[in-house]
């Protein structure tokens, strides 16, 4: 017999259950073709069934020597090393294997738990767990919900994977998990859903309501599907808003950022002031163009992508550019001269917003629910208005610690940007629109299991316990 003859029948023999005749199988070919990797994978995968972890490890560090840029076999070695105890070993193999194919979602499922179980490192688990739900839908759903449901709410993606991947017969396994969502998905999903059907009414365009979603996805805590709406967003207008959620997007989920980052910064570099590289110091600067109203906002944007980029000089021209005239920006001029350590820059910054918050109170009072219309005109504006609190929550943390120790005393406190409430819980409906909004979005449910599962919700019927 040959080496493959031998290999293919001890995969024969393995699956068979036939365990002793597998490895002899096995053993047979590597004395035909001891620099053969497939061999040693199967004896590998073999020992690892038995749960002989050594003895898989040492079998399957062989087959990557053998073929180095395989990463099934990497996988496998991650696995033993996972299985054995040892995390630090597993999280170089995991990772290898995901460099040598990023759309395998096994490996990222693995890295997960091994991120949550081993090395108590959530978020990255978090992560990893996105990116496996992206390339593979419901495949490893089961570590998701167990994954999701002790953790802070992720509503959106929550929602979307217990609607679209939990069998029926585990709702009750998971009631805490659905009741946490629902609680905290529900009055958006409802009045985004109500919106949709009424989008003739509302006077967003169809790249606005995209940006819409896109916004309300991500800080709903479902990047794959905000970067989704995002991108047609911007194939409909451009908006460096929607360019720098594109990369908030990636982030969070493990997505390659290149294909929207050099676009952005390509958009974004339109906004930096005129090159002085011919200069002299007799001459007047040349200066920029002013900019109208509407570009304010865009040039933020190209400022936060700077940021993004770690390119902080062409960050604070940015903002430096519109800081008299938009408030945001002077907050961000502040904050980026206090990571490029410019203290008297930032001094005078400080002061300037200081006297700008004692006229207009515009983020220093924290984060207040928001009631939302159902037939609100520009339903855009209350989202914007939060977002932009999120993206200065830093940079109001550390005016508050500056006016504190250091700032002229004001009139006013300055609330502590940390204890504000998550995005998903300032949404508000009236009891009238709410019981409008929640009715048509069960009127949409295709699963009617999960629609069952949703109506005990609104009726005050789920238990808050996990069923034994």
């Amino acid at each position: 017999m040959t080496a493959e003859e031998h290999h293919e029948q001890g995969k024969k023999h393995w699956e068979a259950g036939e365990y002793e005749e597998a490895e002899e199988a096995f053993a047979s070919a590597l004395e035909l073709e001891p620099e053969w990797a497939r061999p040693w994978h199967g004896l590998g995968r073999l020992y690892f069934s038995q749960e002989k972890y050594e003895e898989a490890i040492d079998a399957f560090q062989q087959a990557t020597a053998l073929e180095e840029e395989n990463p099934i076999y990497w996988f496998s070695l991650a696995r033993g090393y996972a299985y054995s105890r040892q995390p630090n070993e597993a999280l170089e193999a995991y990772q290898q294997s995901i460099k040598l194919n990023r759309e395998s979602a096994a490996p990222w499922n693995g890295l997960g738990v091994l991120y949550f179980e081993a090395l108590g490192k959530p978020q990255s688990g978090i992560q990893c767990f996105r990116r496996a739900e992206y390339l593979s839908k419901g495949e490893f759903a089961g570590n998701f919900f167990a994954a999701f449901a002790q953790l802070p709410p992720f509503p959106f993606f929550s929602y979307r994977i217990i609607r679209d991947y939990m069998p029926a017969e585990e709702y009750g396994k998971w009631k805490g998990y659905l009741k946490s969502t629902f609680d905290t998905a529900l009055p958006l999903a409802a009045y985004l859903n109500w919106l949709e059907k009424g989008r003739e009414n509302s006077g967003l365009s169809n790249g606005a309501w995209h940006k819409l979603l896109g916004l309300a996805h991500y800080y709903m805590g479902d990047p794959s599907a905000a970067l989704d709406h995002l991108a047609k967003s911007l194939a409909e207008e451009p908006d460096l808003m929607v360019a720098y959620h594109q990369l908030l997007a990636c982030w969070d989920f493990l997505e390659p950022d290149a294909p929207y980052l050099e676009p952005a910064l390509k958009r974004a570099a339109a906004f930096l002031p005129p090159e002085q590289s011919n200069w002299k110091f007799w001459q007047k600067k040349e200066e920029a163009a002013p900019l109208s109203k509407k570009e304010y906002a865009q040039c933020y944007y190209a400022g936060l992508i700077f940021v993004e980029n770690d390119e902080m000089d062409k960050a604070l021209q940015c903002f430096e550019r519109i800081e008299q005239d938009f408030l945001p920006a002077a907050y961000q001029s502040f904050w980026c001269c206090e990571e490029m350590v410019l203290p008297k820059k930032k001094k005078e910054k400080a002061e300037f917003l200081l006297r700008q918050e004692a006229q207009q109170l515009q983020f220093v009072n924290g984060l207040e629910p928001q009631l939302l219309a159902l037939d609100a005109k520009e339903p855009m504006i209350p989202f914007l208005q939060a977002i932009r609190y999120i993206e200065l929550e830093e940079a109001i943390e550390r005016l508050h610690i500056y006016a504190e120790f250091e700032g002229t005393p004001q009139e006013y406190e300055i609330q502590n940007s940390t204890e504000q409430p998550p995005f998903h819980d300032l949404w508000r409906l009236s009891p009238e629109d709410w019981e409008r909004a929640a009715r048509l979005l069960l009127e949409g449910m295709e699963n009617q299991l999960f629609r069952e599962q949703v109506e005990a919700f609104l009726k005050g019927e789920m238990g808050s316990e996990e069923e034994e």
